[in-house]
């Protein structure tokens, strides 16, 4: 067992070895524009550690990989406002010791398949695919939530919030929570007083008084006022188990 004061090594973090057989089997199979892997860069210095760690592990395997932020960077902005990926990069790999849902947020902000380590209890390898919801915030970009967006007033008395479900214009109560989810068929799943659940391609909120909170897949991202829109991103996420 490694002393508290060593840094992790890729040697040392579990299912490592048959994430680096994937890698090498898989980077075989992209073209020659795109051989390069992208690996998940983690928030606290464990993390980044263990992502140098793995990195040096693919270098020995004669595998190119640079590092990709489940947020993009001030340097990367431009590529992702249309959703593009860094040009040379074919494949993310989950760094093992960093929480999956940043490597999925990463694969969906990249729009690049994701190499994941399989769970426990499941064998073999495999792959799947994921509908993450897109929101388009009035001036400040489009944000991405994998499973769940809510959006919750932070004012006192926020007033009456309309919205446009599909065509369908809907007036609510002023302080209720909004939360829309995926359906994985396309389809976001809308739920809110006074009209429940709905299903619908996209929901428009239009106008409300006072600021809001966006929160996406629990964690509180930041403050936003009306308009903005969500939908359904169909297939945007791709994940292969090793």
């Amino acid at each position: 067992m490694l002393p508290s004061s060593s840094p992790p090594t890729a040697r040392h973090i579990t299912g490592v070895d048959r994430l680096l057989t994937a890698a090498v089997r898989l980077s075989g199979t992209l073209p020659a524009t795109r051989s390069t892997l992208g690996v998940v860069r983690g928030r606290h210095r464990s993390e980044h550690e263990r992502t140098a760690a793995l990195r040096a592990r693919l270098s020995e395997r004669g595998l190119v990989s640079v590092e990709l932020s489940p947020a993009p960077e001030p340097g990367e902005r431009a590529g992702t406002q249309h959703g593009l990926p860094p040009r040379p990069v074919g494949l993310l790999v989950h760094t093992p010791g960093v929480r999956p849902e940043q490597a999925m947020r990463a694969a969906a902000l990249w729009r690049l398949p994701l190499l994941i380590d399989r769970p426990d209890g499941v064998a073999g390898a495999g792959a799947c695919q994921q509908d993450v919801i897109g929101i388009h915030l009035a001036g400040r970009g489009y944000e991405l939530a994998l499973r769940q967006a809510d959006l919750i007033a932070l004012h006192a008395e926020p007033g009456p919030i309309r919205l446009i479900l599909d065509n369908e214009k809907i007036t609510m109560p002023d302080g209720r929570r909004l939360s829309v989810t995926t359906t994985g068929s396309g389809l976001l799943e809308v739920r809110g007083e006074p009209f429940g659940t709905r299903r619908v391609r996209r929901l428009r909120f239009e106008r409300a008084w006072g600021t809001h909170r966006l929160d996406v897949d629990g964690i509180p991202v930041r403050e936003v006022r009306a308009p903005l829109r969500m939908e359904a991103d169909p297939g945007r996420l791709r994940m292969v188990r090793a």
